[in-house]
């Protein structure tokens, strides 16, 4: 190594700094201390001042003149060299300690700034663990609807697994923030594992894979009771979901032919909805609160948001409800969702019944707890909501709507083997209370109504089949007790 060639390297090395990206250059500044390649050329430089000037001195300790030359010009080109391969490879490891955390500041505001968020995304896989010591100002840049945005929508899950820490989230200044921008964006991205999770469970995008990375995060977050409450994660889902349905940009397709909608083979434009998929994660998160038998307040009345905004803007159009076109059963991608919120509350009370039945032989249910009254509430009050539903909906398809509740009680109290769907279902003792609950809630509903609404409750009662025995054995009282 010659004096030349050092200057040479040195002039590389401050181009390779002055050239690259603003977000490149910070992210240098973030891992490597300045001093090491300036301590490494100065190293370089002296070994090539004494093997070259003539200072006239002989080599120490009678060694050869030509080993310690040797041994100055490996010097010299070691030091740099060296030095250069381990400044490589600390920035490849990208490890946050505490004397660099508190300057990720300055990368990630460089990366708003540039749009360009590899760098940050390359940074939060490397420090999953690290990012906990976030500064408050860093943490909340990291959160940037902008770079949320970017990463998410190519599929990186690093945000969402920094949420899942708990621990985490409660250090952060804004949690339910970060949980909002970070909600949003897994609703809207065209791949995402709340998207996988739903489809996993309801279908609508064949061959879509639902991984065991995706698996183990959304079990660690949304199916997460406890992450799910803390997080306040419902409030992203639902308040995206009615933005999405007063915007009004979804009424003409949404108010036509819903075939492409319901589909169950090929790609169905519902595994793409946000307003479906904030649906479907908010029935997944209530799943398993109840599966886990979860106490607390889940905010189940959320459903009936989005049922009531569904419904404000759906319009019934007797060419295309009744048209050859459509599924008789839900013709329009609104009355899908109706269709769809209107089956998870009736699963979702099932499985309530269900997880205070216990296993043994002489089983006695346990008493309504917090989610199945809200889930009787909740129900109760969409069924009382599609009950007015003139220029919304068909009469047939309000009336099939009220019947599944009607039918619900009515199997409470006298055909168990319904709901259970299993030996022993009519051993089981104690269903009177939890029949009394949804039936007084619906009580409430329509108490004092007169007119349209009253009108289609007893529209429903009187287009049940008696000639199923729970039906006929069940209606005088359910009559009486609605009367």
């Amino acid at each position: 190594m010659t004096l030349a060639a050092l200057l040479t390297v040195f002039s590389i090395t401050l181009a390779i700094f002055s050239l690259a990206r603003p977000v490149g250059r910070r992210s240098l500044a973030l891992f490597l201390p300045a001093w090491w390649m300036v301590a490494a050329i100065c190293l370089s430089f002296i070994c090539i001042i004494v093997r070259d000037a003539p200072l006239g001195v002989k080599p120490p300790f009678y060694w050869r003149l030509d080993l310690v030359e040797f041994g100055l010009s490996l010097g010299a080109f070691i030091a740099p060299v060296g030095i250069a391969l381990w400044c490589w490879r600390t920035w490849h490891v990208a490890k946050l300690t505490r004397r660099n955390v508190g300057r990720l500041e300055n990368v990630i505001k460089a990366a708003i700034r540039e749009e360009e968020f590899d760098e940050i995304e390359r940074i939060i896989d490397k420090n999953k663990d690290t990012l906990i010591r976030l500064p408050a100002g860093a943490a909340s840049a990291l959160f940037n609807p902008k770079i949320v945005g970017a990463l998410v929508g190519s599929n990186s899950m690093g945000h969402l697994e920094l949420l899942s820490n708990l621990e985490f989230v409660r250090l952060l200044d804004n949690r339910f923030g970060a949980v909002d921008v970070v909600g949003r964006e897994l609703l809207r991205a065209p791949e995402s594992p709340v998207q996988s999770a739903v489809v996993m469970h309801y279908g609508g995008l064949e061959n879509l894979e639902y991984t065991d990375t995706q698996r183990l995060l959304m079990e660690k977050t949304f199916l997460n009771p406890q992450w799910y409450m803390e997080t306040r994660a419902d409030y992203p889902l639902v308040i995206l979901a009615i933005e999405e349905l007063n915007s009004g940009k979804r009424d003409a397709e949404y108010n036509n032919v819903g075939r492409a909608y319901e589909s169950g083979q090929g790609i169905s434009t519902r595994s793409r909805c946000p307003i479906y998929l904030a649906a479907k994660t908010i029935v997944l998160a209530l799943q398993a609160a109840i599966e886990q038998r979860a106490k607390g307040d889940f905010y189940i009345t959320d459903l009936l948001d989005i049922f009531r905004a569904v419904q404000g803007h759906s319009k019934f159009n007797k060419e295309i409800w009744e048209g050859d076109l459509s599924n008789w059963e839900f013709p329009t991608p609104y009355a899908y969702l109706l269709y769809q919120i209107a089956g998870d509350l009736l699963d979702l009370s099932g499985a309530a019944v269900h997880s205070a039945t216990p296993e043994a032989e002489a089983r006695q249910v346990e008493l309504p707890g917090d989610i199945a009254r809200a889930l009787a509430m909740t129900w109760s009050f969409c069924v009382w909501s599609i009950a007015d539903s003139d220029g919304q909906v068909s009469p047939s398809f309000r009336d099939s709507i009220i019947q599944e509740y009607l039918k619900f009680v009515l199997e409470l109290g006298w055909a168990p083997s319904e709901v259970y769907h299993g030996p022993g279902a009519n051993g089981v003792q104690g269903l009177e209370v939890w029949r009394d609950l949804f039936a007084e809630e619906l009580r409430q509903r329509f108490a004092g109504d007169s007119g349209k609404r009253l009108d289609a409750l007893k529209s429903a009662m009187e287009s049940l089949d008696r000639g199923k025995m729970y039906v006929f054995d069940g209606y005088d009282w359910l009559e009486q007790k609605l009367s």
